[in-house]
């Protein structure tokens, strides 16, 4: 508990003072004020305050240098108080080393904003003279590297849904009423509030925190807590709370979220299978518009516990979105405004904190080029080469498939769309074709329990034998060995 001394000319002033800082769950034993310098003084030696909140004007030239060595001998921490915002008052503010200069009419934000820092403050300093770390350097690091220490006192873990309002909070932090002044620690996307001894309540004084935010800011924000009394160390915690948060990407923001809410990710396939692969080149061939939106719903809206891991569900989202960059390159829709949307829909998938917003982003994106390319179908520009790859993705399983068929879909001659082929792409017809298959015959190999041969015929090898002599130049392993390794 901190000492705190006043002085003001004004005593109404400071029957307003006492009275605000009762209001705030500050740290403070007891609190003198006091509105004559001489008293001031008296004051500053009887009883060695921590805190020193002092009115500038009330300080006389002739009384100045004796005022700045009673500060400096009994007080550590010192908050200037003026009525007269000048150059001179801002500089007599420095050769007292104080922590703030504050304007009157007086802000109480101002008020309690000055006092938690000059708190913080007068706690590292006696923390050195007892020849201690600080505990900000301490837990700063502790948060990032594991001490193995346990760390028993509740921990909150806060994020912006975007990370611009990350700035705010922060400030908004700084001037919460906290039962107890926290110490506070930013990251490029988080905000970690660690108390250095228990509380009551936490999760209540967190939904508080969220009300009082929400009301002044609007902004979304989720918390989590890590309520104390656990053998975690703080690295421990701070990795708990994190994965904890990720739950947000499922649920949304605007809430509290108990550490004790930690799960293990449900695993999934991050990629569309080939059958999921020819239903999405279908239904964008044939612009089914409505059964595209139902299908993400379908596979992406009301997930329950337990979740996909975040990271494979932004992955399988990436796996779809090729699919469509395929279809936006063969039907030419790759004009600007078509490209900028794209790229914006990239982006959402990989950063947007939300799986519906990336969801109504890529149906969004998906219903807008849908429409472009049934508005502008009669001046498509053709791409051989994608036309080409894809009626090869779509026929490989066809063990009679030629270079003569696929020139003939595409209006090429043979021999012109094989030297195209080699020069763009770095492959022959054959190698393609060949390199198709594999990949095709490896997806079969690891996803289902189709017989070696099934599985040769039904990627386009007649022969099972040669299936097995391919794919051992391709991968330098038989199916057999493939299949066993990958289970």
């Amino acid at each position: 508990m901190y000492k705190l001394v006043v002085g003001d000319r004004d005593s109404q002033e400071l029957i307003g003072l006492k009275w605000l800082i009762s209001k705030y769950s500050f740290p403070i034993s007891s609190v003198e004020t006091v509105n004559q310098l001489t008293e001031v003084m008296m004051v500053l030696e009887k009883e060695l305050p921590d805190i020193l909140f002092i009115e500038l004007d009330m300080i006389p030239r002739d009384k100045w240098n004796l005022m700045k060595t009673f500060i400096d001998r009994y007080t550590t921490e010192v908050i200037a108080v003026t009525a007269e915002p000048t150059f001179e008052k801002a500089t007599e503010a420095i050769e007292i080393g104080a922590l703030d200069l504050i304007v009157k009419p007086l802000s109480p934000m101002e008020i309690k904003t000055s006092l938690q820092k000059a708190f913080r403050n007068v706690a590292d300093y006696k923390r050195r003279e007892k020849g201690e770390k600080s505990h900000q350097t301490l837990w700063y690091k502790s948060l990032f590297i594991d001490d193995q220490l346990t760390y028993r006192a509740p921990v909150y873990l806060m994020k912006t849904e975007e990370r611009s309002f990350l700035s705010k909070l922060r400030q908004f932090i700084d001037q919460f009423n906290f039962s107890s002044t926290p110490l506070v620690f930013s990251t490029t996307d988080r905000i970690v509030l660690v108390f250095d001894q228990l509380i009551h309540e936490p999760i209540h004084q967190a939904q508080r925190f969220l009300r009082e935010w929400e009301q002044m800011n609007g902004e979304s924000i989720v918390i989590a807590v890590h309520q104390g009394m656990t053998d975690h160390s703080l690295h421990q915690i701070y990795m708990k709370l994190r994965k904890v948060m990720e739950i947000s990407f499922f649920t949304g923001y605007q809430q509290v979220l108990h550490s004790n809410q930690d799960e293990e990710w449900h695993d999934i396939d991050p990629f569309l299978t080939l059958t999921e692969q020819r239903h999405w080149v279908t239904m964008l061939e044939e612009s089914r518009i409505e059964e595209l939106k139902n299908w993400m719903y379908e596979h992406f809206y009301g997930m329950e516990s337990p979740y996909p891991e975040p990271g494979l569900l932004r992955t399988r989202l990436t796996s779809i979105l090729a699919q469509i960059r395929r279809f936006m390159i063969r039907k030419g829709l790759t004009d600007n405004r078509s490209e900028a949307l794209y790229k914006e829909v990239f982006e959402s998938i990989l950063y947007s904190p939300i799986l519906y917003r990336i969801v109504q982003d890529l149906i969004l994106f998906l219903t807008n080029l849908l429409h472009d390319s049934i508005d502008s179908r009669p001046t498509l520009k053709r791409n051989v080469i994608e036309e080409t790859l894809t009626y090869i993705d779509d026929h490989y399983h066809d063990s009679a498939l030629t270079l003569n068929e696929v020139a003939d879909h595409v209006l090429r001659n043979p021999a012109y769309l094989s030297h195209t082929l080699t020069q763009n792409y770095g492959q022959s017809f054959r190698e393609i074709l060949s390199s198709t298959r594999i990949y095709k015959a490896k997806e079969l190999l690891t996803s289902t329990k189709e017989s070696i041969q099934s599985i040769a015929s039904h990627v386009g090898f007649k022969s099972p034998n040669y299936f097995s002599r391919v794919f051992k130049e391709s991968t330098g392993k038989t199916p057999g060995e493939y299949r066993k390794e990958g289970k």
